[in-house]
């Protein structure tokens, strides 16, 4: 009889001893049947819930107008960085050229021919900082001079034999960003122009009608074919 009673007893739950907890998981409430999801702003439909739309591609500086046209009056730069804060030295080989700074040739503000650093990229509004002041810079600006940019650091890639004979004789071995803005008010400079005997002002101009007109290829082997015929520099074949 003892055997037994103490074998019911072992063979008891220990009720007590222990707590017990519970995760109820709440299921995602359905999507009533259908009704599609509201519409974009832009018209265009949202993508399913629970999906994340992949960033838009940015390539490098010196890769963002690969295969594009040198010579055609314009540029697509929907792949390119925003411009910096200074335009970066470009390379040709080992040798670093300077592309100087960005310039104004009439603010909105009506300051003259003023140059320095943009604010940071993603600061808004953008801002040329120079010295004596600054003024805010609109998005058609920041668009012309990215246009002219990186059409330059590309041409650079591969420069004109004209400008590479003008650059190792001493001549016009750097650049300034320079951009008219008509909308502003005429400033003088219009094409591709040179600054005393070491600087090209690479010219963009925003014309009266709102249209970014660029240097090209061309545009800028005849400008240096011109620079090394004034300083009486033998012609390139």
């Amino acid at each position: 009889m003892k055997k037994l009673l103490i074998a019911l007893f072992v063979g008891l739950p220990l009720v007590g001893c222990t707590e017990e907890i519970i995760v109820k998981k709440v299921p995602a409430p359905e999507e009533p049947a259908g009704e599609t999801p509201a519409e974009n702003t832009d018209g265009t439909q949202p993508p399913p819930a629970g999906t994340t739309t992949p960033p838009v591609a940015t390539l490098s500086e010196d890769a963002c107008l690969e295969d594009q046209d040198m010579d055609a009056p314009d540029v697509d730069v929907s792949k390119c960085p925003p411009v910096p804060e200074i335009p970066a030295s470009a390379k040709i080989g080992t040798e670093k050229i300077s592309l100087g700074a960005w310039e104004l040739g009439t603010t909105a503000d009506g300051a003259t021919y003023v140059y320095g650093d943009l604010s940071a990229p993603g600061t808004t509004p953008r801002v040329l900082n120079y010295e004596g002041g600054k003024s805010e810079v609109n998005a058609q600006n920041l668009e012309c001079w990215a246009k002219g940019y990186y059409r330059l650091r590309k041409i650079l890639q591969n420069p004109p034999a004209e400008w590479v004979a003008l650059k190792n004789a001493g001549f016009q071995y750097r650049f300034f960003q320079f951009q008219t803005d008509m909308r502003n008010g005429p400033t003088g400079y219009k094409k591709i122009s040179s600054f005393q005997d070491h600087l090209v002002k690479w010219v963009t101009v925003i014309t009266a009608a709102g249209v970014c007109e660029q240097p090209t290829l061309t545009k800028f082997r005849d400008y240096a074919k011109g620079e090394l015929k004034t300083r009486g520099l033998p012609a390139v074949n």
